[in-house]
């Protein structure tokens, strides 16, 4: 007897207490790393996005059990990992393909809402100033402020005008276009043009445009691809170069320029449904711009935070960048000072 009372005695001083988790919150029974792997963002930053948004997706109702607004976060962000309904319907079980819908369309409606605190030009000199040196460390290209380029992010065939979303790659899309600085964080992101349109148009169109051409920002240039028009502010190649200073011009321009290639490999990487491997998005044009920007938004706060890029491969470079044909400005003359003084 006294053997037996030492063996249970032993077993339970060595017993270890049984932990229940909640198997409705994947962050309470999922680790570190499985978390940035599936949402890509660690733990205290999904936290952090509850924070902010919470009180936007929260669902006030006395019928039934509503969702959280981490469980929503954590819907939406799977989506935006994957392109799936039905990968989020897997991972996270009980929820309805149509309610994921809406989460989807609720949180990324209010990560537009808070997208300015995120996605903004450098305006003040120390900013400006960091700016362009954090630019000049990668080919000795003086003075930018931003490298800019368009992007087409693929969505389903509209109800109405069907045609004007077709690109000049025959497929239906948004022409998105992007300002990034030399650490692949998102300046500025216009999402509301169809597919149909030109780069330039897209630009010209853009508020950014009107603030530097009312001098708003009055320091530093733009580098943009041959699809944009030469501008004082914005600085493109030079079509035909023949000198060797016109030839180091342009390599220390696509250098340089390549960031904003860089900077939507990363996104698109991170954020699967804004790429073609995520398929294309099957909501409205109108929701398929607030999730390009809400997707914006989240790749800005990985940046910040120095959150690991995923491993994968994105398409990229496929922006409308068919030759701008406009006529000819003082932009020529600033491009011919640079050129002379510097290359």
């Amino acid at each position: 007897m006294a053997a037996a009372y030492v063996t249970i005695n032993h077993r339970n001083l060595f017993r270890r207490e049984r932990i229940f988790r909640d198997r409705n919150d994947p962050m309470d029974y999922m680790d570190d790393d499985e978390i940035i792997s599936k949402f890509r963002l660690p733990r205290h930053l999904i936290q952090s996005i509850c924070g902010e948004i919470g009180n936007d997706i929260r669902r006030p109702t006395r019928r039934s059990h509503s969702l959280p607004p981490s469980l929503q976060v954590m819907v939406a962000l799977r989506f935006f990992a994957t392109g799936s309904f039905q990968t989020v319907t897997a991972d996270l079980h009980g929820i309805s393909k149509a309610s994921i819908s809406r989460i989807v369309r609720d949180v990324s409606e209010s990560l537009v809402k808070i997208s300015p605190r995120y996605i903004k030009m450098p305006t003040d000199d120390t900013a400006i100033t960091n700016t362009m040196f954090n630019f000049s460390r990668i080919s000795g290209f003086p003075n930018v402020i931003g490298a800019i380029d368009g992007t087409h992010i693929g969505i389903k065939s509209p109800n109405f005008e069907e045609n004007v979303f077709v690109n000049r790659k025959n497929y239906h899309s948004i022409n998105t276009m992007a300002v990034c600085d030399a650490n692949l964080k998102f300046l500025n992101v216009v999402a509301k043009w169809p597919g149909s349109s030109h780069d330039s148009f897209v630009w010209n169109n853009s508020t950014l445009c009107q603030i530097l051409e009312n001098k708003i920002i009055s320091r530093g240039w733009l580098l943009g691809d041959s699809g944009y028009p030469l501008k004082p502010y914005l600085l493109t190649p030079v079509l035909n170069p023949t000198t060797g200073k016109e030839n180091a011009y342009n390599t220390a321009h696509m250098r340089t320029r390549n960031v904003i290639e860089r900077c939507f490999g990363v996104w698109k990487m991170r954020f699967r449904c804004v790429d073609t491997s995520g398929g294309t998005l099957q909501f409205s044009p109108k929701r398929t711009c607030n999730i390009i920007v809400a997707t914006a938004v989240l790749h800005n706060i990985c940046i910040d935070n120095r959150v690991p890029n995923p491993v994968g491969r994105a398409v990229v470079n496929d922006g409308n960048d068919n030759v701008y044909r406009g006529t000819l400005n003082d932009g020529s003359e600033v491009r011919r000072r640079l050129i002379d003084a510097r290359f």
